[in-house]
């Protein structure tokens, strides 16, 4: 029988992690853990209970310290990865060697946007990996939760999901310490996990939380995921990552969109022409809850919302880089999808109107495509519960959007937090 790894201990953990003997980050309260199962966290005699790392090393975690879901750690049910092999029945090693063919074969797709993408996620990146636990851990996190994703009997999905989501916080808790020393050596294994991460957020299973808040906890990914680009792209457009051949590919012309959509797109402009072209400027003021003291005026940005989304519509309809509409959150940046964490209006309408390309997405981009459809239902219920004058004026924008997105059509049954079973 293979022994259990050592791991470090903690000692000073609050008394639900130790309750649930689950790791504690100490980072609270509240930690990580009880943050996302809404627990009330108590620490026993400990002298600095509020006291947690302040470096200013980049991180992906969210500024908005009320938003507790935005820590890149995700709970699980207790138990070590040990006893969740077990109850795979068999040892880890045949649980990871399961987990690096399925990544090998099959999930590296979800992430290739260009031919020579496939070599760097095949063997490349892999191997670096060796050399990397968190992006290691990365890796068998998304392919196992890949496979509980496809599965149809919702017992047996249960034990990959909580194998993924052992090895996501395993690599979560690595990978912000890796930060603290980005260099040109791992920065585009540091870029690749964030970006992965991103997936396998928006995959594993919670209760009682929908797509939207999802999303919106994702977009805070998505952003510290562009910060590292930006942050090493000197680094990353000379790395063993194609990127450099991507950047040269990118450029769609605005023809190549189908005349439905162009009509779509021209419509989303009228509207912001209609709802925000007049306001003065002294009544909009400076969004400082939007971009840090940067002067950012409702139409301006709408409109280069709106310029990335008709970005993306060519490029998907060029097809060359593949998934490109994923990179939409980045495009518009924070000033833009906080507004979508705000549920404004017109945000959400664009929003809705992104899920169409997601939904158009090759189902091998499976993290993305399989959120479409729902996330355009709540999308919509939110528009017609919060803003029913408006929802009934942009009815032709919303019934264009759930019409291309399909609703009508029938939905493969899909892992979720209400309807599979977690290992105890």
């Amino acid at each position: 029988m293979q022994k259990r790894r050592s791991h470090k201990k903690s000692r000073n953990g609050c008394q639900n992690c130790k309750k649930w003997h689950t790791k504690c980050d100490e980072s609270g309260p509240p930690c990580n853990n009880c943050a996302l199962r809404k627990a009330k966290c108590i620490y026993n005699n400990r002298a600095n209970p509020g006291h947690s790392d302040s470096s200013s090393s980049l991180t992906i975690r969210s500024n908005n310290r009320d938003r507790s879901t935005s820590s890149t750690l995700v709970e699980r049910p207790p138990g070590d990865v040990g006893t969740i092999c077990g109850a795979y029945g068999g040892p880890s090693r045949l649980l990871e060697l399961e987990l690096m063919h399925q990544w090998s074969t099959n999930t590296f797709k979800a992430f290739r946007s260009i031919p020579e993408d496939g070599e760097y996620l095949q063997v490349m990146l892999p191997r670096a990996a060796l050399n990397y636990d968190f992006m290691l851990n990365c890796i068998l996190s998304i392919s196992s939760l890949q496979i509980a994703w496809t599965m149809g009997d919702h017992d047996s999905a249960a034990k990959y999901v909580n194998a993924g989501l052992e090895y996501y916080n395993r690599g979560s808790m690595s990978f912000r310490t890796a930060l603290q020393n980005i260099n040109s050596d791992n920065c585009h294994v540091l870029y690749m996990f964030s970006a992965i991460a991103i997936a396998a957020h928006l995959t594993i299973p919670r209760r009682g939380a929908s797509t939207l808040e999802l999303l919106i906890t994702a977009l805070d990914l998505i952003h510290g995921s562009t910060s590292i680009g930006m942050l090493g792209m000197p680094w990353l457009l000379n790395s063993a990552f194609p990127l450099r051949l991507f950047v040269e590919r990118m450029g769609a012309p605005k023809e190549l969109i189908d005349e439905d959509s162009k009509a779509a797109l021209a419509r989303l402009h009228a509207i912001n022409d209609k709802r925000h072209e007049a306001t003065p400027e002294p009544e909009i003021g400076i969004r400082e809850d939007v971009a840090r003291d940067v002067e950012v005026h409702d139409h301006q940005l709408y409109r280069m919302a709106l310029a990335a989304l008709e970005m993306s519509f060519a490029e998907e309809s060029k097809g060359e880089l593949r998934g490109f509409c994923t990179a939409f959150p980045a495009l518009v940046g924070r000033p833009f999808t906080s507004l979508i964490g705000r549920h404004e209006p017109f945000a959400l309408l664009i929003a809705l109107h992104w899920t169409v390309l997601l939904g158009g997405l090759d189902k091998t981009i499976w993290w993305a495509n399989s959120i479409s459809q729902e996330l355009a239902e709540e999308l919509v219920d939110v528009l017609k519960t919060s803003h029913p004058d408006l929802a009934l004026e942009w009815t032709d924008s919303i019934a264009w959007a759930l019409d291309r997105v399909r609703l009508t059509t029938s939905r493969p049954q899909q892992l979720s937090g209400s309807n599979i079973r977690l290992l105890d």
